[in-house]
């Protein structure tokens, strides 16, 4: 039996992902999140039962992106065009948006010329373009900036922690900054390139710490503290700042 269900909100420049579960419970209820839209019904529902449950909550997720300008935003769908400047620290991308006979999405870089291929046959799906261009941009740009924003890293566990590191990855993630896996491998997010260079250090140095202490204990912020006594100001950076930080 089919428990879990996936759709698409799209409306103008709006897509919002959502995903219905059938579950152990006698009720409806549904929740908005930073990325998608979750929807839980009783596990007893038929596909018939399943499809009216999604179509009032649509009803009721449109309603309350429309009362909640803020909130809607978090899920608008970017319009890109040739000639766009993607600024980054000191670096200044121009996209230059081509379309070929290829099936396939592609892209590059080139003389600090962001090229990206789109098909042909897509000309006409606007918010699938879109959502393929930011994607297809910040990997060119985790693989530009991917040797330098290493070696800062490396640089800062040389200095402060002498620990071992598996691996680090640039990679798109808009909820956290940055994360450290259990196999001792940092994960960078791609939006954290958009934040001055002592931003950044302070998420590189927060998640090294992490490499000593796991949680967010009092001994994991003096950890913190004592290499970046003013961590505050860099947090508060991020937090004001987040909705800037993205392609």
């Amino acid at each position: 039996m089919k428990n879990k269900y996936t759709y698409k909100i799209k409306q103008e420049d709006i897509i919002i992902p959502v995903n219905l579960y059938k579950e152990m419970r006698l009720d409806e209820r549904i929740g908005l999140l930073k990325n998608k839209a979750i929807i839980r019904v009783p596990l007893f529902y038929t596909n018939a039962q399943v499809n009216k449950a999604y179509l009032r909550a649509e009803k009721w997720i449109i309603k309350h992106l429309e009362n909640n300008p803020k909130t809607k935003e978090r899920f608008r769908v970017k319009k890109y065009k040739s000639g766009d400047e993607l600024k980054i620290n000191n670096h200044i991308f121009i996209l230059d948006l081509q379309y070929t006979k290829n099936n396939n999405y592609s892209g590059f870089i080139e003389n600090n010329k962001i090229i990206i291929k789109i098909p042909y046959e897509a000309i006409d799906d606007h918010l699938s373009n879109q959502k393929a261009i930011k994607t297809i941009q910040s990997r060119l740009i985790a693989q530009f900036f991917h040797k330098v924003i290493t070696a800062r890293i490396l640089e800062l566990n040389k200095k402060h922690f002498g620990i071992h590191i598996n691996s680090i990855k640039l990679k798109y993630n808009h909820t956290n900054w940055g994360s450290r896996s259990a196999k001792n491998n940092i994960n960078i997010s791609t939006r954290l390139l958009f934040a001055p260079n002592d931003v950044q250090d302070y998420v590189f140095i927060h998640e090294l710490a992490h490499f000593k202490e796991m949680n967010h204990s009092s001994k994991f912020w003096k950890i913190v503290e004592d290499i970046m006594p003013d961590y505050n100001e860099k947090e508060k950076w991020l937090k004001e700042n987040s909705a800037i930080c993205d392609f």
